[in-house]
């Protein structure tokens, strides 16, 4: 025996057919279509926008800690620079010419590998480079006597100026920028 709610109801068939034949099912059905694809839209856009920030933060946050350690390693390669100097100046000290000058590298040789060297302000960059390229001809030429004391302690003198006045600051204004640019976010540094 069969129950009553399997048997078809005419009736509610023809009703169904009737609804699907106005234009109201059809204009409901439309806005339904474009909420859902508006919704998506807006989701995967919303989505993107978090996704582009988070990768903005992290960018940040590694430029940050580059630039910082570049800062680091300069000040610490220049007290050894003025160790070796006041070493030249001391006439008792007669094998400071050929001592050789050995920084602290660390930072700089492996800016070659981080993603984040290219978001390091490009003068920077070369201000640091620079700075050893010029430190490094100067203490040879100090070295083979191509140069006297005196003047290789000038140039020299210059080098330490340029870094201390006008690169450590920079990035350190630098470093200052991203800091207030994260200040407001979640990224602690």
């Amino acid at each position: 025996m069969m129950s009553n709610s399997s048997i078809p109801n005419p009736k509610v068939d023809v009703e169904r057919v009737n609804e699907i034949k106005k234009a109201s099912f059809w204009v409901s059905q439309v806005f339904i279509i474009i909420a859902t694809v508006l919704g998506v839209y807006l989701a995967a856009s919303q989505g993107y926008k978090q996704a582009v920030q988070f990768e903005n933060m992290k960018s940040y946050k590694e430029s940050y800690y580059l630039q910082k350690s570049l800062q680091y390693e300069l000040q610490d390669n220049i007290a050894l620079l003025k160790t070796y100097m006041s070493k030249l100046q001391n006439s008792n000290y007669y094998g400071a010419r050929n001592e050789p000058l050995n920084f602290y590298n660390l930072v700089w040789d492996n800016m070659k590998f981080s993603s984040a060297t290219l978001a390091t302000p490009p003068e920077f960059l070369r201000q640091a480079q620079g700075f050893y390229r010029n430190v490094a001809k100067l203490h040879d030429s100090i070295a083979k006597s191509d140069i006297s004391v005196d003047n290789g302690l000038k140039q020299l003198r210059i080098e330490i100026d340029l870094v201390e006045q006008d690169l450590i600051p920079g990035l350190e204004k630098s470093t200052q920028t991203i800091k207030q640019e994260l200040s407001g976010t979640d990224v602690i540094l």
